[in-house]
């Protein structure tokens, strides 16, 4: 059986992975386009808000520039005994531009957040209608599961990160815009110099980002390990057998080396990411201090007069102050990349997710179902967990499935809810195909109670509410179905009845017996309104009693619905139409419970097995004594040994 742990090695990284191409200009501007895309999707207003302070700042800053050099000039010219006429004006110019900067970066630095807030929302949105698209042979593919681990990953902090270095870089790069065009006002050749700037910088965010982009996907597999063992150490319903197996030692151990892996991976890519950010720093000053060095020659050649030398070093003050910014902003936004990419890369499912789920609306109900040959294997798995199935099932029917661990029982109702799709042979539906029915339409047709159902820690009355959300009703209706499954008496004298919610994890909620839980999951499968029904181990966690009186009434729940029933326990089968006994995937044996202890096979066999635990004779005074050596009531797996 193989889990999350398995072909994780005991220390050391993982193997190495192929080297990364060197990355073109034509992706780096497609990973641009991509991040722009994302956040103007998000919130188109607030982007161009955004944008259009930037570029109010950015002229703020060139006016502020230009004016500085009217100012000093003033000066000069008032010192020598000049006219001093213009020099309010610059000066009042000069201080209106530097409002405006400071008016527009505050702006820009509230705006900034609500964008980082509403394009988290969308990404993390994208994900979730992928991930609801995807069908549930999807989570048995390994790959499926690491590109939703990326996107996941990157959703957390890479959006927020993304607007962050976006907006930073496209401020900055306004700023460069605005000091050039200032720098070109006063000489060609400096403006041309400093232009060069740009080169370093690109190369090194570029480099950065493909490194760090690398890392992510190289550690991927890593990261589910350590983040499996994580909430296994830290969730609540592992904590019980953990602690009773004394293995939390163990697995703390393990993600502790999982950890030290990541780290080893991480120290190979800052070192090769210290060499990029080094070339683009100094690279960059190298050509600030290149300019600088053609000002003084300028200068001292007349070419420049004192205020206008004066201007350009501030300038290129200025400009090295916000190449730092830049280069920051650059190497981080680069670090964005897996967000655009593996975002890209996930969203790229949808329209296949779509198409095969695609179909014929079900409106039911329906008078027959037809297997003809059916076959299936799960992903990965070279075996096969049902083979050659034929068999017809009728409306109104209650039939019942039996058959050993591993016989194909959980498999083969998977395959009737529409969960999975045949490998092999049909299923129809009146005639008509399941494959060629929509998904969704038929989900709504089905009423499935699968043995490890899910515990919603929600109200009570919503936990039942979930067997059909989309019916509207009244909590009469609820209490209705909770009733038929015996849960109304517990759930009704919850501290806030209906409205407790059912976990000890939140508020005043409160938890429930593993039995109250089965009998919770029965409500939303009777509160479902659906012409068939899938009960999978329906009573595996009731009482004698209980489980007496459920089966008792199961025709009465279900009047003209088609019940499929499986079940370990015999006794609660033999009232079903029809049984059917399946062995390693095929069906051995069908009939009513008469004909098949008539026909001495596989069922007559179990059946007499499990009856003889409860009628024998100890041998102390012919006394009966009851035992319960029933078949477990394992779930079906994916993995080939389970089935």
């Amino acid at each position: 059986m193989t889990g999350p742990l398995d072909g994780l090695p005991p220390d050391g990284p993982p193997p190495p992975h192929e080297k990364p191409k060197r990355p073109r200009f034509r992706d780096t501007a497609r990973l641009i386009g991509g991040a722009v895309g994302i956040v103007r999707a998000a919130s188109p207003r607030d982007f161009y808000v955004v944008m259009a302070a930037d570029l109010v700042q950015s002229i703020g800053i060139f006016a502020a520039l230009v004016q500085m050099q009217q100012v000093l000039s003033g000066l000069i010219t008032a010192n020598s005994g000049g006219d001093t006429g213009g020099l309010v004006g610059a000066i009042t110019l000069f201080l209106i531009a530097n409002i405006a900067i400071v008016i527009s970066q505050a702006f820009i630095n509230n705006r900034r957040i609500i964008l980082s807030e509403k394009t988290s929302m969308y990404v993390c949105g994208q994900i979730l209608d992928v991930a609801c698209l995807a069908e549930l042979a999807d989570f048995d593919d390994s790959g499926f599961h690491d590109r939703l681990q990326r996107a996941n990953a990157s959703a957390v902090v890479r959006p927020a990160q993304m607007v962050q270095n976006l907006m930073r870089i496209g401020q900055s790069l306004f700023t460069l815009i605005g000091i050039w065009v200032a720098l070109l006002s006063v000489n060609v050749w400096i403006a041309l110099v400093a232009a060069a700037v740009v080169v370093p910088i690109w190369i090194g965010g570029v480099r950065g980002g493909e490194q760090h982009f690398d890392f992510v996907r190289r550690v991927t597999p890593t990261d589910r390990n350590r983040n499996y063992l994580f909430d296994l150490l830290t969730a609540r319903e592992p904590a019980k057998e953990i602690r009773a197996f004394n293995i939390a030692g163990y697995l703390s151990h393990r993600w502790h080396t999982t950890m030290n892996q990541r780290l080893t991976l991480m120290l190979g890519m800052l070192r090769k990411r210290f060499r990029s950010q080094l070339i683009a720093s100094i690279g960059s000053n190298a050509v600030v201090a290149a300019t600088a060095g053609i000002l003084i020659a300028l200068n001292l050649s007349g070419v420049l007069t004192l205020a206008e030398t004066a201007t350009v070093a501030g300038m290129l003050l200025l400009l090295s102050q916000r190449l730092q910014d830049t280069v920051m902003g650059t190497n981080e936004f680069f670090e964005s990349g897996p967000l655009i990419r593996d975002l890209k890369d996930f969203l790229g499912l949808k329209p296949q997710l779509v198409k095969d789920a695609a179909g014929d609306p079900f409106s039911g109900p329906f008078r027959r179902i037809e297997l003809d040959d059916v076959e299936f294997a799960y992903r990965g798995s070279p075996r096969r967990a049902l083979k050659g199935i034929s068999l017809s099932i009728n409306a109104g029917e209650v039939v019942a499935l039996v058959g050993e661990n591993g016989s194909g029982k959980t498999t083969l109702a998977k395959l009737l809810a529409g969960l999975y799709t045949p490998t092999g042979g049909a299923i129809h539906v009146d005639g008509v195909p399941l494959s060629g029915i929509d998904a969704t339409s038929w989900r709504e047709s089905v009423a499935v109670l699968f043995q490890d159902f899910i515990r919603y820690a929600l109200p009570a009355e919503e936990n039942i509410r979930l067997g059909s959300v989309n019916r509207q009703t009244g909590l009469d209706d609820v209490r209705d179905a909770a009733r038929a499954a015996g849960a109304d008496d517990f759930l009704a004298a919850l501290p806030a009845g209906y409205d407790t919610i059912l976990s000890p994890q939140f508020g005043e909620g409160q938890d429930l017996s593993l039995g109250q839980w089965q009998r919770v999951a029965l409500s939303r499968a009777f509160y479902r309104d659906a012409p068939l029904v899938i009960l999978d181990e329906p009573s595996a966690s009731l009482d004698a009693r209980a489980e007496r009186a459920l089966f008792d009434s199961v025709r009465d729940l279900y009047a003209s619905r088609t019940v499929l029933l499986i079940s370990h326990r015999f006794s609660t089968v033999r009232t079903a139409d029809r049984i059917i006994v399946l062995r390693d995937g095929r069906i051995v044996e069908h009939g009513d419970h008469d004909s098949l202890m008539a026909a001495n096979g596989l069922y007559a066999e179990l059946f007499t097995i499990q009856a003889s635990g409860f009628l024998e004779d100890n041998g102390q005074n012919g006394v009966l004594v009851a035992h319960t050596p029933q078949l477990a009531a394992t779930p079906e797996s994916p993995d080939a040994s389970a089935l």
